[in-house]
């Protein structure tokens, strides 16, 4: 199907990209659909969709995939949709200041995991998206699998599982006040790290430099879902990847650990425990690793 026909249906289908068999079910349910793996790829999809110029029809905007273990955020590729995120706030209310949603004719938004609107961080992120953009936005109160959907997309008749912004109100929960949480099976969300210039102190180990399509290879191998804080670890890494962040000049970065077994970040800043993911193929990594170039690290004159 041609992009400019995807915009005559009634659904919009866009599903978290990886290797699991429930998303891959789901993708198999549905006749027409399109794959992100974070936000820079669902930013080309929504630019590739503009670009058609065709008339606007109604439709939904339904972005599918898991739920975060901890607060029910739905997570896109690497992407966790969460109000309390800048990014997140930023890439939404650039779509509704350019009048994407009008220009489409989206008419609401359906974060399609399990549970998305089941907890309080989850509700507050529908209400904090709707505000944003003008648009209805629905999360799950349930949770949802491939046999929730049909050829066309989400299935008409389970309508009853889900539940939007108007019916929920005003929600007490801010995000951005919330505690950091449980520290276990955190998922990783690559724009959710800090971000830093390339002039700070390396810690005397290699610091590599990824492009947002290498960074991407490297996580694809990487239990994403999976992670653990471990204040106990103290190994020191084989080497470092800085990976370009959507502010000019700032990297987010990784430490890659115990011969490419582990990968460690710092999401809650280095004042924190650092939080653990397991490789699934070790070896894949490093060479990954091996192959980025080393980091050019600007030095501030001596005095």
């Amino acid at each position: 199907m041609m992009t400019s026909d995807l915009l005559a249906l009634p659904h919009l289908s866009i599903v978290s990209r990886g290797h699991d068999p429930d998303l891959h079910e789901i993708v198999g349910q549905i006749e027409h659909t399109l794959l992100v793996g974070d936000r820079h790829e669902l930013e080309s999809i929504v630019g590739d969709l503009l670009a058609c110029d065709v008339p606007p029809t109604p439709k939904t905007l339904d972005l599918i995939g898991h739920s975060t273990a901890d607060k029910a955020l739905l997570v896109l590729g690497d992407w966790v949709i969460d109000a309390a995120s800048s990014t997140v706030t930023s890439f939404f209310r650039g779509l509704a200041d350019h009048d994407v949603f009008a220009r489409l004719g989206i008419t609401a938004i359906r974060l399609l995991g399990c549970l998305t609107a089941d907890t309080g961080h989850g509700r507050s992120t529908i209400c904090t998206l709707a505000d944003i953009t003008g648009v209805e936005v629905y999360g799950t109160r349930d949770l949802v699998c491939a046999r929730h959907y049909e050829p066309g997309g989400f299935a008409h008749e389970r309508r009853y599982l889900l539940v939007g912004a108007r019916e929920l109100g005003e929600v007490a929960v801010d995000p951005r006040a919330s505690d950091v949480g449980d520290p276990y099976e955190r998922v990783l969300d690559l724009d959710a790290l800090p971000t830093a210039p390339l002039d700070g102190k390396t810690g005397g180990w290699p610091l590599r430099t990824a492009s947002r399509a290498e960074a991407s290879a490297l996580l694809r191998l990487v239990r994403r879902r999976s992670g653990a804080s471990m204040p106990g670890l103290l190994t020191a890494p084989c080497c470092e990847v800085a990976i370009p962040s959507a502010e000019p000049d700032r990297y987010h970065r990784a430490q890659i650990l115990l011969a490419g077994e582990m990968i460690r970040v710092f999401p809650d800043g280095v004042d924190r425990p650092g939080i653990v993911y397991a490789v699934d193929d070790a070896t894949a990594l490093m060479t990954l690793v091996d192959n980025l170039p080393l980091a050019t690290v600007r030095r501030s004159p001596a005095n």
